[in-house]
């Protein structure tokens, strides 16, 4: 102890710099300078209260180590005393016997000792006496021998009735818990049965033993067989208990199961009747409702048709619903982790040409069709120094149709919108493309009509509860991360982009080397312009695709359509101008009425600026 606490004290002796315990501590000079301010009585108060308090807190520490000693020994000598008490037995008697052998064989020594000298004085005095007592202090010996002998013998056998009775103890507790648990159980009681007539054979057998314990002799057969019955019983017990157990597991699952059938007949016949009184409630307010969904019906016509037209609104949803199974078709392409690159590849495959894409010359234009067209086909085209053919999986070829035309039509927005003479080369290879793939344009009407409604054209109204956010997403705006909605010059330069591109598609015819019409021409451009025409004007919105239409489609329209285009015209100039004035003070408005009548005073109208010159391919 002491080495231990000189290392101790050397290893923090270099942090330690003054003073810790003694008469020189700090604390032991501020209670010394307590003690020299204090009065001699409160001293002697202040001491006896310390020391009193220092004895109770030592009591109070030393009582409850011992407490918590006490309590160990006394959960282990308890959890320990059964078994311990036939081992700690069975040693002490091991040691007595020992200890008697050991005690006799000395005796025996001594004895002979005795006998050797008693002969020696037998034969050297000849005396009978001393002869006589020898014989019978050597009767005496083995009577006390036979007599220790009998003691162990006794003993032993006490011994073996003990072992028993520990047995007969234990296979008593096994029996009662499993008596215990067949009252506490009625259920358990068919198990049982299973196991009765075991139960009933140990006891029998232990009762026996008993019994010979009482009368006759034991053996270590006995005592065996007497360990064996209580470990028979024990294991009878355990499976007893863990039927039961399990048939309890199952009653339970039975009740629940049934309880949860209950629930959901009592929940059937609940939607039953609901739906029985609801159907009562709809046939009792059928009648009277009728006449007023019909007022309501044809007052919602009226007012619709100042948004839309009822056929356009019905062609939007088809083209909406058939986008929207379109998409679904490559959606496990689109969730495939392993389809990565090949996504990537597809998307190159479409973007390069489509970046590329310019006016510069028929043979650059031919080009980017020809790649364009192989990957709609499902060949194999060579996009820089990678090799793409859309059938590698079984969802390429839509994931590539689908992507090629979305990726069109954000040309409008990201490329047109900013040079508007960009339209014209995207449109015609567009259009070529249309007329070879059928579903790829009808994709691209859809992704029109997604990004930009009022191709349909439709100025949806915000309806009773719709946010402002889901309005305006209804009308093109986008929102930023920040989830403020984008401003109106960047909204109408949009729109306007992806209207012009869309225009371009109208006038653009197919090149020579397919031999077909453009399958989405003039006509569908004369469709929209009465159909919009035709709707209330909106402010910003409606003169700028009306000024953009006449600047991209004006020309041919008046070539085409001759005196129809002029009576138009007129029309905008007057009556559709007059219910603008009274809503739109902007530039737009501005500029579509100063187009409008230099066309009526010129009678003409100038080809677009940047269109593709005839026959360029």
């Amino acid at each position: 102890m002491r080495i231990s606490a000189l290392t101790k004290a050397a290893e923090i002796s270099p942090l330690v710099t003054e003073v810790t315990i003694g008469p020189r501590s700090p604390k032991q000079k501020e209670k010394s300078k307590i003690n020299q301010e204090l009065s001699p009585d409160t001293k002697e108060m202040f001491n006896l209260l310390e020391d009193k308090l220092g004895e109770d807190l030592r009591y109070t520490l030393i009582l409850k180590k011992y407490e918590n000693e006490l309590k160990e020994t006394s959960e282990n000598l308890v959890r320990n005393l059964i078994e311990n008490m036939v081992t700690t037995y069975s040693e002490t008697m091991k040691k007595y016997v020992k200890k008697h052998n050991e005690e006799c064989k000395r005796k025996l020594l001594d004895l002979r000792a005795k006998k050797l000298q008693m002969a020696k004085l037998l034969r050297d005095n000849d005396n009978v006496l001393v002869l006589e007592k020898a014989k019978l202090d050597e009767k005496q010996c083995e009577m006390i021998n036979q007599q220790t002998l009998d003691n162990m013998n006794r003993m032993l056998e006490e011994q073996k009735k003990a072992a028993i009775v520990d047995s007969h103890l234990k296979i008593s507790m096994h029996y009662n818990e499993i008596s215990n648990v067949a009252n506490s159980e009625p259920l358990a009681n068919e198990i049982l049965e299973k196991y009765i007539q075991s139960i009933n054979t140990v006891i029998a057998n232990i009762n026996s033993l008993m019994t010979l314990c009482k009368t006759g002799p034991i053996t270590d057969k006995e005592v065996k067989q007497s360990e064996v019955l209580a470990a028979n019983l024990e294991n009878l017990k355990n499976k007893f208990l863990d039927e039961v157990e399990k048939f309890k597991e199952e009653i339970r699952f039975k009740k629940q199961k049934e309880q949860e059938l209950l629930l959901e007949k009592q929940k059937e016949e609940q939607v039953k009747q609901k739906q029985l009184e609801e159907k009562q409630a709809q046939e009792l307010k059928a009648a009277e409702e009728a006449k007023i969904q019909q007022a309501v019906l044809d007052q919602a016509k009226r007012a619709q048709s100042m948004f839309y037209s009822e056929k356009n609104y019905t062609y939007y949803m088809e083209l909406r619903d058939f986008l929207d199974k379109y998409e679904n078709s490559y959606k496990d392409l689109l969730q495939d982790n392993n389809c990565k690159k090949f996504r990537f590849d597809c998307q190159k495959a479409v973007n390069t040409p489509v970046n590329a894409l310019s006016s510069v010359s028929g043979v650059h234009m031919r080009d980017k069709f020809d790649k364009l067209s192989k990957l709609l086909k499902g060949e194999r085209v060579q996009v820089l120094d990678t090799f793409v053919t859309a059938t590698q999986h079984p969802q390429g070829l839509p994931y590539c149709t689908a992507l090629l035309a979305k990726k069109i039509v954000r040309q409008g927005d990201l490329l047109v919108s900013s040079n508007p003479d960009a339209a014209f080369p995207l449109a015609a290879v567009t259009v070529a493309l249309w007329s070879q793939f059928p579903e790829f344009g009808k994709l691209l009407e859809a992704y029109f009509h997604r990004f930009c409604p009022y191709l349909v054209p439709m100025l949806l109204p915000q309806k009773e509860g719709q946010t402002d956010k889901e309005f305006y997403i209804s009308r093109g705006y986008t929102y930023n991360d920040e989830d403020v909605v984008e401003k109106q010059d960047k909204f109408l330069r949009r729109m306007s982009g992806i209207f012009r591109l869309r225009c371009a598609m109208w006038i653009t015819s197919t090149p020579r080397f397919l031999n077909v019409s453009n399958p989405n021409g003039m006509g569908f451009s004369w469709r929209w312009l009465a159909s919009f025409i035709n709707l209330k004007p909106e402010p910003d919105i409606s003169a700028t695709l009306l000024h953009d239409f006449f600047i991209v489609c004006g020309s041919q329209f008046l070539k085409l359509y001759g005196k129809q285009c002029v009576k138009i015209i007129k029309l905008l100039s007057t009556e559709y101008l007059s219910i603008l004035q009274n809503i739109d003070e902007g530039g737009p408005k501005t500029r579509l009425e100063v187009f409008l009548q230099n066309v009526i005073k010129s009678g003409h109208i100038e080809p677009p600026s940047g269109i593709l010159p005839p026959n360029i391919w």
